[in-house]
């Protein structure tokens, strides 16, 4: 027998899926976004942070992204349809904090004013850390659904 006569293997695989991936760096993101709020408010801190918290709040719908996909649940790519989804799911539970943190990282995301940084880095250490923490807590606990 030759190698091209033998059947393939059917041993489940042991490469993460692409949800695991997207969970671990979601975590990663948000570790290096409370890294940051351990710091005293500066400007450069203050941008530090607002850029941790863009690339967190990437991290975390990509990853309800991927949750959804791996159960063939019917989502488009983007913030802007995943979230819905994620709270029928119960991915995430406050809607219309999920609501202000997807318009605080738009505002963001176009343009710099500092009036405008002050504001969303408090909305962040008010509350958009928490629903984040929250976020990943679920996904976690329901990773293997």
């Amino acid at each position: 027998m030759t190698g091209y006569d033998r059947e393939p293997s059917r041993e489940p695989s042991h490469e993460p899926s692409r949800f695991h991936l997207a969970l671990e760096q979601y975590e990663r993101a948000l570790q290096r976004l409370h890294e940051v709020l351990t710091l005293s408010e500066t400007d450069v801190v203050r941008d530090a942070l607002i850029q941790r918290f863009e690339f967190t709040f990437e991290m975390a719908w990509k990853a309800m992204y991927r949750w959804l996909r791996e159960r063939a649940i019917a989502v488009d790519d983007s913030a802007y349809t995943v979230l819905p989804v994620a709270l029928r799911h119960r991915l995430i539970s406050d809607e219309a904090g999920w609501a202000q943190m997807r318009q605080q990282r738009n505002l963001t995301s176009r343009t710099y004013r500092e009036a405008l940084a002050i504001e969303v880095a408090a909305y962040v250490r008010a509350s958009g850390v928490q629903l984040l923490d929250d976020a990943l807590a679920t996904l976690k606990s329901r990773a293997d659904e």
